[in-house]
């Protein structure tokens, strides 16, 4: 398979921040009075390859008794917890994590306000992203808390939320092509032997059958190319500017012989859902062919197909094989 160019394009990074509303159960032992409170709080976070990460949580609950003669309770936390995820927080992802911190407990009224420790774990589950801009996705979880306050007090925090990936900065290269494609006019007196278009001193394949296909080298090119280097925009189908760089080569194959036909193949990988990809592969494909087009490529030589996520190049187990998976190829149909 020839590949023409690289580039890395923007991706949504394994960094996450969410926020959460819920219902608390109290502790037996609180105030007869304060058997259920409130809870919000916001939480950041960071997924590995391993399926281990972390998260940073602060957050408060209230235990109001409506009694006059009763305290109402109000803490506020500030922990760290380890997490394990069933997923990769893109599909459907259970997840238990366990940890603890520091708690301020705010006694109303009353002076016995304090600083203790908690500890606490609990187990819940991330919805695959809802919304295309943003990737916005729903957490639930139910959490278990031991707070160190007083004789020690047990509640359960049942909360949900949003949750949205961080976008990482934008590291974008370009390389030169692999092999290079370019229109060779013979000039006058130099030698062409095999006539394919590249004199004898540039040749790096002499000697090519009659009314062979070749590249600016001379040599014969695959039937399938991957377009490496001709990316968009994020969950977009809009050319980043690099990718022009790289389709010019193709315009100019196409150009050399105007009687091939030619299949432009866009891929994903598995983020997201099926259906989605494939519209979005299909999308990516026909923008390709419409700026082949406007290059002066006559539109009938070119067809458009969104495979999605169907045809990966390499198991869709890491970041980086992902982004191999993602790419735009030319197909020749004749």
């Amino acid at each position: 398979m020839l590949m023409i160019g690289t580039a890395q394009a923007q991706e949504w990074e394994d960094y996450y921040l969410g926020g959460m509303a819920g219902y608390v159960l109290a502790d037996d032992g609180r105030a007869p009075d304060a058997d259920a409170g409130s809870a919000a709080g916001v939480y950041f976070g960071r997924v590995f390859d391993n399926q281990f990460g972390f998260e940073v949580q602060i957050s408060g609950d209230g235990f109001e008794t409506g009694n006059d003669l009763a305290s109402d309770l109000y803490r506020y936390l500030v922990g760290v917890d380890a997490v394990y995820n069933l997923g990769d927080r893109r599909g459907w992802s259970p997840f238990a994590l366990i940890g603890g911190g520091g708690a301020y407990n705010d006694v109303v009224p009353s002076s016995e306000d304090s600083v203790d420790f908690f500890a606490n774990a609990a187990v819940g589950l991330v919805s695959p992203p809802f919304t295309e801009i943003g990737q916005l996705r729903v957490r639930a979880e139910a959490r278990y808390v031991h707070d160190f306050f007083g004789d020690g007090f047990d509640d359960i925090r049942f909360m949900a939320g949003i949750e949205i990936p961080l976008l990482r900065p934008a590291e974008v290269s370009f390389e030169a092509p692999e092999t290079k494609i370019e229109v060779v006019k013979v000039p006058s007196g130099l030698q062409d032997s095999d006539g394919d278009g590249v004199i004898n001193e540039r040749d790096l394949c002499p000697g090519t059958p009659p009314d062979t296909r070749v590249d600016g080298d001379g040599c014969p090119f695959d039937d399938i190319m991957e377009l490496r280097g001709v990316t968009f925009e994020l969950d977009s189908e809009r050319l980043r500017p690099d990718a022009e760089t790289v389709l010019s080569y193709v315009v100019d194959i196409l150009k050399r012989y105007p009687e091939m036909e030619v299949e432009i193949a866009g891929h994903t990988c598995d983020l997201g859902s099926a259906e989605y990809n494939e519209s979005l592969s299909q999308r990516r494909a026909q923008s390709v062919v419409d700026y082949l087009e406007s290059q002066g490529v006559d539109g009938a030589r070119l067809d458009a197909t969104g495979y999605g996520e169907s045809e990966p190049q390499l198991p869709n187990t890491s970041e980086a094989n992902r982004e191999r998976n993602r790419r735009v190829e030319m197909r020749v149909l004749n």
